[in-house]
């Protein structure tokens, strides 16, 4: 006051118009306003400082430096001086919100995440809270509760256009999800077709064989022998006919069928040779890849029926099983490989995709054979053509594991940090309390604050 006082003096000694009556009194009321108005801030300053509390200038203190680094577009300093503010508040909304669009500026995305939720839970009723949260959800493509978060900014708030325009993008993005699922179930739906009809194509194809097999007879007339042939080949296809339309057989036949069922099992078994041959050819160096082909394992081609596999199963069951084979110590491990096939093979599309692989790899063999000028065994470049494929399929699911479990492993790891970080400075918090060091520190300030008012005074 005194300095303005001095201006507005030497001004009017300056200014010669200024001895006029009229001059004079326009400079007394402005002097006058000038001190009201000096006066009016320098009482709503000591106001202010009656008001807030020390630990309230701190908090705000590190808050403008955060807002700063943050428009400078240092979010690395806001994420400090936002996260030193919290130290002395820990449940203020707007810094935690501030700190959210920091960290999710920064990459930190799952930490973004955390500063909105924890922003909410100290005001649910803070608009830009459930927008931090929103933004940070839509970021980790979590795209139907951050659409969710959204419909509550616009609860809140009906005329906010960010709201408006995250919600329309979050349905966009939940649209192409939906379109990329119809798209992968017309694939199936597509390839489940197909193989319909392949099958369908085969079963004419082996009827028209029939049908120009009994015409051939007719023709030329075959000699005995294919004349008996014939006759088993009608005999087999009456067979299925009758099968198919034979009545339920009574309890006594269903008795000699289960009898019939078992003698063939006996006989496959005899067939198998002894358990400990059984156990050589399944425990074979590098056997957990070999034995992948279920029907390697049960030592069956690809085209065997249901039928065949559960007999088969059943007669290396009673041939392995670790209660008759005691004194082979590893009966087990064998049986529990025929055991795994067998599984494989119940599972509809697990045992179709083995199949498939085969029948793959039996063309790979195919082609590699023609080749080389048809030279070697056929059958060898099949089954290592197949092994291939199948070892392949193998390490791919286990890489996809193995990457799956590291990403976890990782998460893991990154929550027990944070875990540990917010941990600590709990501890450090309460130590720094107790220790009486926030009244020494809010002293500090208190003098730091005194020293400078002195000096400005001084100046």
């Amino acid at each position: 006051i005194q300095r303005i006082t001095a201006k507005m003096t030497e001004d009017s000694t300056a200014d010669p118009s200024c001895n006029k009556p009229e001059d004079a009194l326009s400079t007394d009321g402005a002097e006058k306003e000038s001190k009201e108005q000096a006066k009016k801030e320098v009482q709503a300053e000591g106001d202010q400082k009656d008001t807030r509390e020390d630990w309230e200038v701190q908090r705000d203190s590190h808050k403008k430096a955060g807002d700063d680094a943050f428009r400078k577009g240092d979010c690395g300093e806001a994420i400090i001086q936002y996260t030193n503010a919290l130290s002395v508040d820990p449940e203020n909304h707007l810094i935690l919100s501030n700190r959210s669009a920091a960290n999710l500026k920064q990459g930190n995305k799952s930490k973004a995440l955390q500063d909105a939720r924890a922003c909410i839970n100290a005001e649910p009723s803070f608009v830009k809270g459930h927008s931090r949260l929103a933004a940070a959800l839509q970021s980790l493509g979590r795209y139907q509760p951050a659409k969710s978060a959204y419909s509550k900014v616009l609860e809140l708030d009906a005329t906010n256009q960010i709201a408006k325009k995250g919600m329309q993008d979050c349905t966009d993005q939940l649209r192409i999800q939906e379109q990329e699922e119809l798209k992968r179930v017309q694939e199936e739906l597509r390839r489940k077709t197909e193989e319909e009809e392949k099958k369908k194509k085969e079963e004419e194809e082996i009827l028209s064989a029939k049908v120009k097999v009994d015409n051939k007879a007719e023709a030329t007339g075959d000699d005995d022998d294919d004349d008996e042939e014939d006759d088993l080949l009608n005999d087999f296809f009456s067979e299925v006919e009758t099968a198919a339309t034979k009545p339920k057989a009574k309890p006594k036949e269903e008795v000699e069928k289960e009898s019939s069922r078992n003698n063939i099992i006996r006989v496959q078994k005899k067939d198998l040779g002894s358990s400990q041959s059984q156990i050589d050819r399944l425990l074979v160096p590098h056997y957990e890849w070999r034995n992948l082909n279920p029907f390697l394992v049960l030592d069956l081609p690809h085209t065997a029926s249901e039928d065949e596999i559960s007999k088969r199963y059943k007669a290396l069951s009673l041939l392995l099983h670790p209660d008759k084979c005691r004194s082979l110590s590893n009966a087990k491990e064998a049986y529990d490989e025929v055991q795994r096939a067998k599984k494989t093979l119940d599972d509809e599309n697990k045992g179709r995709h083995a199949r498939q692989l085969i029948e793959q790899g039996m063309k790979m063999g195919q082609k590699e054979w023609r080749a080389n000028g048809e030279k070697g065994s056929l059958e060898d470049l099949q089954s290592r053509a197949t092994q291939k494929i199948f070892a392949e399929i193998e390490n791919k699911r286990r890489e996809v594991e193995r990457r799956e479990r590291k990403q976890e492993q990782r998460e893991r790891h990154q929550e027990e940090e944070e875990l540990k970080k917010e941990k600590d400075e709990r501890q450090f918090d309460k130590k720094w309390r107790e220790d009486n060091r926030v009244e020494k520190r809010i002293g500090n300030w208190r003098d730091f604050k005194k020293k400078g008012s002195s000096k400005k005074q001084r100046l």
